[in-house]
């Protein structure tokens, strides 16, 4: 059985990039429960400051609620950086 330490390290970690599922983590298995709900929590946690990010960006552009096309144009606005970016390092 982990440590109280142990778990709070794994979620720290975890929440810095969580890119796997923290409840299938070897050696916490027996946590399983407590670590898919701790995963659970922090995905709602994540997409209610999304949802606030979009709306307040959306009242922004003058667009106030419309979340898909906010969503859209932060995509591109995102491509178009990633493309600056690699034409900067290109010229170099």
């Amino acid at each position: 059985m982990k440590t109280q330490a142990e778990i709070e390290a794994l979620k720290s970690n975890w929440k810095s990039d969580p890119c796997w599922d923290i409840e299938d983590t070897e050696g916490f298995e027996e946590h399983r429960e407590e670590l898919k709900q701790y995963r659970l929590e922090q995905e709602k946690v994540w997409e209610a400051q999304r949802y606030n990010r979009l709306l307040l960006k959306s009242e922004d552009l003058g667009i106030r609620g419309n979340l898909k096309l906010t969503a859209y144009i932060e995509s591109l606005e995102k491509r178009i950086t990633d493309l600056d970016e690699r034409l900067y390092y290109r010229e170099k």
